[in-house]
């Protein structure tokens, strides 16, 4: 995928490492080839890369670069990005968002308020990377997580 500069398979290995199913998972890996695809304009692919960047999925927790690639998946055409990015951003009421109407309530400063460490910095999550090839997660929990993940991105 990354020598003929193919998007989709790009963004479809990037599952597979994202998941485990069929590969060792691994989560930096499928950042990167998440990142390849996005670069070409790939919508679910940047996606994916934004809410990996939003949870620290292989990568450092980035927010401002999280809503850039979410922003820029919208622009693609992605129907969830525009929800995913008003979950994250604080939401006041008569505040023009361009067209971006949800009303949720996950911001980034309730999240940062509940996962900053003492000096206010939000750690890196712990990677799940398993060592076994097959079928997925150990953590079935996870596992059905990411596969709606997956699933949400796959909607563009």
């Amino acid at each position: 995928a990354d020598i003929h500069e193919h998007p989709q398979g790009q963004y479809e290995l990037g599952v597979a490492f994202y998941t485990g199913e069929g590969v060792v998972e691994d989560e930096e890996e499928a950042v990167r080839l998440f990142r390849l695809a996005s670069e070409q304009g790939h919508p679910s692919a940047c996606y994916m890369l934004g809410d990996c960047l939003l949870d620290g999925i292989g990568v450092e927790i980035d927010r401002g670069m999280a809503l850039d690639w979410l922003v820029r998946a919208a622009e693609l055409g992605h129907r969830g990005a525009r929800s995913r990015v008003m979950a994250v951003l604080h939401k006041i009421e008569g505040e023009d968002y361009d067209g971006f109407t949800d009303a949720s309530r996950q911001t980034l400063i309730e999240h940062t308020a509940l996962t900053a460490n003492k000096e206010g910095q939000i750690p890196r999550r712990k990677t799940t990377l398993r060592n076994i090839v097959g079928g997925g997660s150990r953590n079935l929990v996870e596992l059905a997580r990411r596969q709606t993940i997956i699933g949400k991105s796959r909607k563009s």
